[in-house]
């Protein structure tokens, strides 16, 4: 009885110092303080969606040689004495002598035409599960900077109108009523953004303040007329997630051959030294059009949102001069920028360029 007791309470100890850590990590009484650059660490440590899709990005990645996967699928095919071992070697071996010298552990010579079928079809699949894990992590961190933005936005309205001299005791009272419904609906955006945040990092954050440095994504500000043709770059992950689907239901409608020695030998070739020059064109071109014209049209709403900010914030008079103008004019700027985060994370997720290392 007393080595239980004695393991309880040590376990005890153990998972009570993991839960102090844990409160402690989540800050109920303090403002959270952290860099853009760390949140998007802590996103990989505290996200749960994050998580589960790295996790499964990589082990559809663990990607199996041919032959290895050629040897697992023949097990089922062959009958093997106790002892023996079925090794590539010997399985190319086999598939080169005429079929009739091929050895009678085959309990079945017709099921051997299924064997770089099923290889392909795995490996499909697990292209399928990785490229679905993919757009699973690129959405969080779609939805990190995102976050970054609004904050970054809310933040700075707040500290334009706290910068402000406060309204006179004669301001009219229709400007005093504008300048309190302005100040209460950012204090509501921000509440929200916050328990947005809180979701996101799994944490009950008393407050949190995310300090700007390079690591953001590109703003497209000072870009005008990039090349949309560069398939390269463009809705690459999209794209690549609807042909591994048509080109999966296409491979499992081929109809493996029974094959006799030069056939079998050729699927194998054909696995280790795919041609690509037998391409055929598997996507709709509906489609096509959607995909291109959804890049466009984000791609222009997010650059006329940015020009009428631009344009608004050029006309700004000093922000110690407060007016009935100055109020709706700061809430038509920053409905513009919330208007440009939602369009430029959707282009984050078309476009390939934003995501490479040298962007941050």
């Amino acid at each position: 009885m007393d080595s239980i007791t004695n393991s309880v309470t040590e376990h005890s100890v153990v998972e009570g110092a993991r839960y102090a850590e844990e409160v402690s990590a989540q800050s109920p009484f303090d403002m959270v303080e952290m860099s853009w650059s760390e949140a998007a660490e802590l996103m990989k440590e505290r996200n749960h969606d994050y998580r589960e899709a790295l996790k499964t990005y990589r082990q559809a990645n663990e990607i199996q040689p041919v032959l290895q996967q050629l040897t697992q699928n023949v097990k089922g095919t062959v009958k093997i004495s106790v002892g023996a071992a079925l090794k590539p070697q010997s399985l190319i071996k086999m598939l080169n002598e005429p079929v009739t010298q091929i050895p009678k552990q085959f309990a079945s010579l017709s099921k051997i035409k299924d064997i770089s079928h099923t290889a392909k079809t795995n490996t499909w699949k697990d292209t399928a599960i990785a490229i679905d894990a993919k757009i699973k992590m690129r959405e969080n961190q779609v939805k990190l900077q995102s976050l970054l933005l609004t904050g970054e936005l809310i933040d700075s309205e707040m500290e334009n109108l706290e910068s402000a001299a406060p309204l006179p005791a004669d301001t009219d009272p229709k400007l005093a009523l504008s300048v309190k419904k302005w100040e209460a609906n950012l204090q509501t955006e921000r509440g929200k953004w916050l328990a947005q945040v809180r979701d996101f990092f799994n944490a009950e954050y008393n407050d949190v303040h995310f300090v700007k440095d390079a690591s953001g994504l590109p703003t497209y500000k000072n870009v005008t007329s990039p090349d949309l043709t560069k398939w390269e770059r463009w809705c690459q992950l999209k794209r690549s997630k609807e042909l591994v689907s048509s080109l999966t239901k296409a491979h499992q409608m081929e109809k493996p051959v029974l094959p006799g020695t030069i056939l079998v030998t050729d699927k194998i070739n054909t696995m280790l030294h795919p041609d690509e020059k037998d391409a055929k064109l598997v996507r709709n071109t509906e489609s096509v059009r959607n995909e291109v014209r959804q890049l466009i049209q984000n791609w222009r709403e997010m650059k006329e949102a940015q020009e009428k900010a631009e344009a608004l914030e050029a006309e700004e008079q000093s922000p110690s001069l407060i007016s009935l103008a100055h109020v709706a004019k700061r809430q038509a700027i920053f409905n513009l920028r919330r208007q440009e985060i939602r369009h430029v994370s959707l282009v984050w997720m078309m476009d390939e360029q934003c995501w490479q290392p040298s962007q941050g």
